[in-house]
């Protein structure tokens, strides 16, 4: 059978064949971004934290009582956390915790005249003197804050005018020139720090990680307190410390009043939650994938079913007049991936369209990937014939002498 004649029974039952090329196209749409976006989460599991993660603490607590000082408050925490035997060095985290946001996302410009200029998504920590000992960070280039370089106080007090930044900002934002001595500028405010040291690269921030810069960090010597009721801690503790300490910062934050204890825990279960959260988003994204493919599959098993017993006369003549079973099977065969072809088509573009809407309003991380799609879209190609093969096996069943009986 000629590809024309295809084209002209296509043509001829245009209801069907639109549906078969619309199911085709969600499919691929569906499938695709599930695959990207759950590609993307592995892609992500893989990638190291270089953090200590059984070493350090993130401490969250929310003062309910507005006649608290904080600032007394933070300074006799942290003289009883620091007394722990357990305990090797504690900041108050003015910003955010390890792999915890505890804001909304921060960004830094490399340029504060230039309007257009590109932000950067970073995670940021306002710490005392005892922060960057606290996240335990290396410094690689430049040195660490001075002591007269930290400033402590409320929502008021000026900011600090220096800051480390981590060695893949710095290649970030200056491009392989030094970043010592550079100015960077904070947020929508353009708060401009001094860099004056660089530090080896960690995964820090949630934020960052999410917007996948993963490594990109800052550390400013800011313990301002007061910009909310949060007042919380980063705890460096000694290798191979048990969870037992846990429950015993915990206990000895609540003999404060005033406040409850939202979460002491270790970066590493923080960062457990990180990924488990965007794994669910995945596995839902799987879950809807499966539903498709079963819908999809059905769909076109009912259509081809519907479309040979439309055709069953035709069918019948046409194996009467010589034509064999596999003739006739490979002509519904090619029909349904002329139209599987143009499913794809459609598919392609309304994939690109939905990557684009998950990205820019729910975040989502999973950009299209070239051998993801092609992979999906193979196995989409295959399922539809696979589905087609069915009924169109069956038509090739069709005795010529009883539809010519028939008539």
């Amino acid at each position: 059978m000629s590809l024309k004649h295809i084209l002209k029974l296509i043509l001829k039952q245009k209801s069907i064949s639109i549906l078969i090329v619309f199911q085709v196209a969600i499919t691929l749409m569906i499938v695709s971004n599930s695959a990207f976006i759950s590609y993307a989460t592995l892609q992500n599991w893989l990638i190291p934290s270089k953090l200590e993660e059984k070493q350090i603490l993130n401490v969250v607590t929310h003062a309910y009582d507005e006649q608290i000082d904080k600032g007394q408050l933070i300074e006799r925490d942290l003289t009883a956390i620091r007394a722990l035997p357990e305990v090797v060095s504690a900041t108050y985290s003015g910003e955010e915790n390890v792999i915890d946001t505890r804001r909304s996302s921060n960004v830094v410009y490399s340029d504060n005249l230039d309007e257009n200029a590109k932000d950067h998504s970073i995670a940021l920590f306002g710490v005392d003197q005892q922060g960057v000992d606290s996240l335990m960070l290396n410094i690689n280039s430049g040195r660490d804050f001075y002591a007269n370089e930290f400033v402590t106080g409320d929502a008021a007090t000026t900011p600090a005018s220096v800051a480390l930044i981590s060695d893949d900002l710095a290649k970030t934002l200056f491009e392989g020139a030094s970043p010592l001595g550079q100015t960077v500028y904070l947020n929508g405010s353009k708060t401009p720090y001094q860099v004056v040291g660089t530090f080896e690269d960690k995964m820090l921030g949630e934020s960052a990680t999410y917007e996948q810069v993963w490594y990109h960090g800052m550390v400013i010597p800011e313990a301002i307190y007061g910009r909310n009721n949060e007042i919380n801690y980063i705890i460096r503790v000694v290798p191979n410390t048990s969870e037992k300490v846990l429950e015993t910062i915990e206990s000895l934050l609540y003999q404060e009043p005033g406040r409850i204890v939202s979460r002491v825990e270790f970066s590493a279960r923080a960062k457990k939650r990180l990924w488990d959260g965007r794994s669910s988003f995945a596995f839902v994204m799987f879950a809807i994938s499966a539903v498709a493919l079963l819908i999809t599959s059905l769909g076109i098993i009912a259509l081809v079913t519907f479309s040979v017993k439309m055709r069953h006369k035709n069918l019948g003549i046409l194996r009467a007049l010589g034509a064999s079973k596999s003739m006739v099977l490979k002509s519904l065969l090619i029909e349904n991936s002329l139209l599987a072809l143009v499913g794809l088509v459609i598919g392609f573009f309304l994939s690109l369209w939905l990557n684009m809407a998950l990205l820019q309003t729910l975040g989502v991380q999973g950009t299209p990937n070239v051998m993801v799609g092609i992979a999906v879209t193979l196995f989409v190609w295959l399922l539809t014939c696979f589905a087609a093969y069915l009924p169109a096996r069956k038509a090739t069943l069709i005795a010529p002498a009883q539809v010519t009986k028939a008539n």
